[in-house]
């Protein structure tokens, strides 16, 4: 149907579409307040909702604390930026994209510049998962480029010229940025709260302790996926289980169709809506979230089945991610895996269930929406004084 589409309707009615949903929202709260800030993020949030991603969440919230400290608020899409627009009216430009370049560009300009920056600087994000498709090279003797997360635009204006840079994460994303940059703050990222997770710990399903779960979005290489299933491969006494569009990843899917689709332990899912039974099952018969990525900014998925499901991270610094009970993965190599997965099982009963409790509460306390909110305008209004 959408080829059918692209192949009747002209270029320029297409065009005209892909404009419009992407158009500036100017005075987004019709207010008359004195002070003026631009948000340079993206524009579907303040169109349509979503749960696929925080980031719809984290948007709207932006413009709302934005406009609870006096703002009129204008939103441009982060990669349309219109060149005409006069920057010299605005009090405040936040957000990341284009919009910094042509900031930074005009002469006229009196703003505070805060970036938001949603994963490691790009010289390290950029470094980390080009090392990673290298990794799979050499191991395989294929280029898998569209498993990575590299990002195509350096945007060096945002991280090199703004007044203040907030890091979404904790200090490992924030650390990125301090190397270059004198004003960083770390931001906690929030998640979707969609289920309750003492009646999920009360009703874990029988050996729960040998199941771990992937979950994650596009790049799967970036995301360690592929380092998983090399090593679940030779170890029938534990289960994997796999919760993303990993079928869009077409070359991936043919290197590594045996292990995602014909291992009697490893479960391929597909992608999972975080509010249906489905996904409230999978984390019934998990104890584990298991992501070894190579760069995050506060790792949404990985907070997302923690505190839906009290799952004990097994994780890498790179995620960006703490709680004070997760295991650590030392570094992107199958030996890695092995050593963080023994330690896993070589915890009793009683252990687990305080370390799956513990996890839940410190992220549906610390990563809720509603703190989210309140730390976001803590460091707007220490940023605007």
């Amino acid at each position: 149907m959408k080829f059918f589409l692209k192949r009747m309707i002209p270029n320029y009615i297409l065009e005209t579409f892909l404009l419009y949903k992407t158009k500036p929202i100017y005075n987004y709260y019709k207010t008359d307040y004195k002070k003026k800030a631009l948000l340079s993020y993206i524009i579907a949030p303040f169109k349509k909702d979503s749960l696929s991603h925080t980031n719809y969440f984290e948007a709207r919230t932006w413009a709302e604390v934005l406009n609870d400290s006096e703002y009129q608020v204008d939103i441009v899409q982060y990669d349309n930026y219109p060149e005409n627009l006069d920057l010299s009216k605005y009090n405040l430009v936040c957000g990341f994209g284009d919009m910094f370049k042509f900031y930074f560009g005009q002469t006229h300009t009196n703003a505070t510049s805060i970036y938001y920056a949603t994963g490691m600087h790009v010289c390290v994000q950029n470094q980390n998962s080009f090392q990673r498709l290298k990794d799979v090279y050499t191991s395989k003797g294929v280029w898998l480029s569209e498993s990575t997360r590299f990002v195509e635009k350096t945007w060096t204006h945002q991280t090199s010229l703004s007044d203040v840079i907030i890091a979404l994460g904790n200090e490992a994303n924030a650390d990125t940025y301090k190397k270059f940059h004198d004003n960083v703050y770390s931001l906690d990222a929030p998640f979707f709260n969609t289920q309750e997770y003492n009646s999920i710990l009360e009703s874990k399903k029988n050996n729960y302790e040998k199941h771990f779960l992937w979950f994650g979005s596009s790049g799967v290489i970036h995301k360690g996926l592929d380092l998983l299933l090399d090593y679940f491969k030779g170890r029938n006494d534990i289960f994997l289980h796999i919760c993303g569009n990993v079928k869009n990843e077409a070359h991936f899917c043919d290197l590594y169709s045996e292990e995602l689709f014909n291992e009697d332990n490893i479960f391929y899912h597909g992608f999972i809506d975080i509010s249906s039974m489905q996904f409230k099952n999978i984390l019934k018969q998990c104890a584990w979230t298991i992501f070894p990525s190579c760069s995050e900014g506060g790792a949404v998925s990985v907070l997302t089945v923690i505190g839906n499901g009290g799952l004990i991270p097994i994780i890498t610094k790179e995620t960006s991610v703490d709680t004070g009970y997760e295991i650590w993965i030392d570094d992107f190599s199958t030996k890695a895996i092995n050593d963080s997965i023994n330690v896993a099982l070589s915890l009793s009963k009683y252990e687990i269930e305080n370390m799956m409790k513990m996890n839940a509460e410190v992220v549906c306390k610390r990563n809720s929406l509603k703190m989210y909110k309140q730390n976001l305008k803590n460091i707007i209004d220490i940023s605007d004084n």
